[in-house]
């Protein structure tokens, strides 16, 4: 009863003003060893519990939120954006529509930086006041920083992925890692190269970590330290904190995590792991992803998806749909006869009518695999990074030849697009990395039909938030961005 009364009175508190803020509300102290333990439990919960009564306040899953997922499709190139208003479940999201066409969207931007600073205040407390109380083992402590030392390293990447520009060292973001600084922390915006030391000495310490995981551990696991560690260095090595070691290390880190684990072959590919009805969760035991996550969702307005025998499909843009051949396995579990998206029905049972289930999967034995060979290729290390390749393209396209071309390094990047189309965030941080831009339409706007976004465009960048953070902190806003 004692636990369960510090689970329901301490919250952590972000001020609304500035988000690196952390404000504990004092009215019960974390007096215990237990007490610490159990509030990262709780907000663990949140990750293997479907129910939102499951949330821990003023924190959250940073991946689980519907209008996130579809900012990412609405700001990539792989949705044919021209039909999404025709079925009502893109009417209902008409706004979200309309302000991503421009890629000016500033609303759901704002709400991903302040759950991911939120996250990160809470990652904070957790580690101070373990810090504060006596006679804690190493083992014991490291069993809790495994978990909230993951979690903070993983949303400040996250962070940096969206909100710093990708060719600029100086423009990092700000952070602030000392729950007791209220009001006096420094909110000047770091250069990459610092953001990127200390998120990978954060990784680097729990790696080094010798305490053996228990049933309480869940994100402090050796494999999935080194899958986020190679997940950073690839995107580290073109950025303006780059240097030619990133994509050494992405190679030693993406092996490490792919360690005893495959590639599924040809004949037992899915695009997800598959699931029994009523079986939702977080699991680290399925095939092929180290982290895989699925939940009941009945809000499918919000959703880029097509179930089994519902009213509407989306549709693939051509310049997707243009890159699978016939004996590509993908194409058909893919899409449709017309390009509509089949991806992400795979994993909802059929007959469910408009309800079914929310995915997400990080961390696969693929990507990995194309982690190695990208960062091959851009070592100029092409025999190695067509040998990583062929690996994988091996394992999805039938009578398989590997490839010839003169241009390695695209035909990877085309693979990722292949393998990854509507994952969540992967092809919008591709196209950041890339900086690669294009044109599309704009449904029922006659004024402006067709919209572009070029290369190396500002865009390509989220803008710090106008009204919270900028209005209070005074830092310098994103290069572009006006308002």
């Amino acid at each position: 009863m004692k636990k369960l009364l510090y689970l329901i009175i301490i919250t952590i508190f972000t001020s609304c003003e500035k988000y690196l803020e952390v404000k504990p509300t004092n009215v019960v102290a974390l007096q215990t060893y237990e007490d610490v333990k159990a509030l990262m439990g709780a907000h663990l919960r949140m990750y293997t519990n479907t129910s939102s009564s499951a949330n821990l306040s003023n924190t959250s899953v940073h991946y689980r939120n519907n209008n996130f997922a579809l900012l990412f499709h609405f700001y990539s190139d792989d949705l044919e954006t021209e039909t999404y208003l025709e079925h009502y479940t893109g009417r209902n999201n008409r706004k979200l529509y309309n302000n991503s066409m421009e890629w000016k969207e500033e609303e759901v931007t704002a709400k991903i930086w302040k759950e991911n600073y939120a996250n990160i205040g809470f990652y904070n407390t957790i580690i101070d006041e373990l810090a504060n109380i006596a006679n804690v083992s190493t083992d014991e402590a490291n069993i809790i920083k495994g978990e909230a030392k993951f979690l903070r390293a993983w949303n400040l990447f996250k962070l940096m992925q969206y909100f710093s520009p990708y060719k600029s060292d100086k423009y990092g973001i700000p952070v602030n890692f000392n729950s007791q600084a209220v009001g006096s922390y420094d909110s000047r915006r770091r250069s990459q190269t610092e953001i990127y030391q200390i998120i990978l000495s954060e990784l680097d310490e729990i790696l080094n970590y010798e305490t053996e995981p228990t049933s309480y551990n869940f994100f402090y696991d050796k494999k999935m330290i080194h899958a986020l560690m190679a997940q950073v260095y690839l995107f580290k090595g073109g950025s303006g904190a780059g240097v030619e070691t990133d994509y050494t290390q992405a190679i030693l880190h993406a092996k490490e995590a792919m360690e005893g684990r495959t590639i599924a072959d040809i004949n037992e590919y899915s695009p997800f792991p598959q699931m029994e009805d009523g079986e939702y969760g977080v699991f680290k035991d399925k095939p092929y992803a180290l982290l895989f996550d699925t939940r009941y969702n009945s809000q499918f307005s919000s959703n880029l998806i097509g179930i089994p025998n519902y009213q509407a499909y989306q549709f693939s843009s051509e310049s997707l749909y243009s890159l699978f051949s016939d004996q590509d396995i993908r194409k058909k579990m893919f899409f449709g006869e017309k390009k509509e998206i089949l991806k992400l029905e795979q994993i909802n049972p059929k007959g469910n009518g408009s309800y079914g289930r929310s995915i997400h999967q990080f961390f696969t034995t693929a990507e990995m695999q194309l982690i190695i060979a990208e960062s091959y290729a851009r070592l100029g290390k092409n025999p190695e990074a067509k040998e990583a390749l062929s690996t994988l393209q091996s394992k999805r396209i039938k009578n398989y030849t590997p490839y010839t071309g003169d241009n390695i390094l695209q035909e990877i990047l085309n693979e990722r697009r292949r393998e990854f189309c509507y994952e969540y965030d992967m092809r919008w941080c591709d196209l950041i990395r890339t900086q690669k831009g294009w044109t599309r339409k704009w449904a029922n706007n006659k004024e402006t039909p067709n919209v572009t976004i070029s290369d190396e465009d500002y865009r390509f960048c989220f803008p710090i938030p106008l009204n919270e953070e900028l209005q209070y902190n005074k830092i310098e806003q994103n290069p572009g961005w006006t308002f």
